[in-house]
């Protein structure tokens, strides 16, 4: 009988969900434990004092050849599918150069779109709601308390190679369904893990030239990612919670300004009832003989007064 594997993970890291995504994909069991920042994390002390903790960590008791910890995210996909080849679904093709291509390019993504989009979604995150970054962060890392900062770490740059990754992948997946061949693999599983940070990132969520990109993505998650309905964090749901709120202040400020508009309006209208009724009841004539009599000239008043002013 299998034994559980044991997953370490940091919960919002793209890297963590592409390993947790295969691990749930090939059905494989496995205990979900947090890696813990500022202190010990229960289980690494097994692991070997010159392996570098980077998340994601994987320890797999069913390894009896003193190899029962690896670390990374593409070489752990490459180990579960090495590992556990009788798994429902093979993550790479069999041949061995096609195979070293695919590890190739999950290895380049990981490298370049995947330090991208986390520097693009941390900023933005940051501009919206910095206190949950930095809750999570000012520990590890000093600028993420100021926004401005982060702001000066190349980010024009890191957003512009984004968008030219992105366009290139767009206009590959334009007559094609897969990243690589024609089935599901380890490249569209890594892709689409790297790729979700930017969905909350309206400047490239928003622009049209990336549909496809977030079309596709949504069409792998549906049909190959088990939790696909569950596949949020806890820093993703604060996101969007956070933006619920704005929205729904948002609202709330219209509806008060629409409100107080109204009430001057009706407090304009009873001032104007009021004037009204004090001009009516302070000069309005009350009867026939206070109101003037106005008498045109005849044409004989007219002689009468030339008569006597003539000398």
């Amino acid at each position: 009988m299998i034994q559980r594997l044991r997953f370490y993970q940091i919960p919002w890291s793209h890297y963590c969900d592409k390993v947790r995504w295969a691990l749930d994909l090939k059905e494989i069991p496995y205990e979900l434990i947090n890696y813990n920042l500022f202190g010990k994390t229960t289980g690494l002390e097994r692991a070997p004092k010159t392996m570098p903790k980077l998340m994601p960590m994987l320890e797999d008791p069913n390894n009896k050849d003193d190899n029962q910890f690896q670390y990374d995210s593409t070489p752990i996909l490459v180990y579960l599918d090495t590992q556990y080849p009788r798994s429902s679904v093979s993550l790479f093709p069999s041949s061995s150069e096609q195979r070293e291509q695919m590890i190739d390019t999950c290895l380049r993504l990981d490298s370049s779109l995947g330090l991208y989009v986390r520097r693009i979604a941390y900023v933005q995150i940051l501009k919206e709601s910095p206190h949950i970054l930095s809750l999570v962060l000012r520990e590890k890392y000093s600028w993420a308390n100021n926004p401005d900062d982060i702001h000066s770490h190349l980010i024009k740059q890191v957003r512009e190679k984004t968008e030219e990754i992105l366009l290139e992948i767009g206009n590959h997946l334009r007559t094609n369904d897969y990243l690589v061949g024609n089935q599901f693999s380890a490249s569209d599983l890594t892709f689409c893990s790297l790729v979700k940070l930017l969905i909350r990132v309206p400047c490239f969520y928003d622009d049209r030239r990336f549909q496809i990109i977030f079309d596709y993505h949504e069409r792998i998650r549906r049909n190959y990612d088990p939790k696909y309905l569950n596949i949020d964090n806890d820093l993703e749901k604060n996101i969007d919670k956070h933006r619920i709120q704005i929205k729904k202040n948002e609202k709330n400020l219209t509806t008060r300004l629409k409100t107080f508009i109204h009430q001057i309006n009706i407090v304009q209208r009873i001032f104007i009832m009021i004037m009204t009724m004090i001009v009516k009841n302070t000069y309005e004539p009350k009867t026939d003989d206070d109101i003037p009599q106005f008498k045109t000239s005849s044409s004989q008043d007219k002689q009468e007064k030339q008569a006597i002013n003539d000398p």
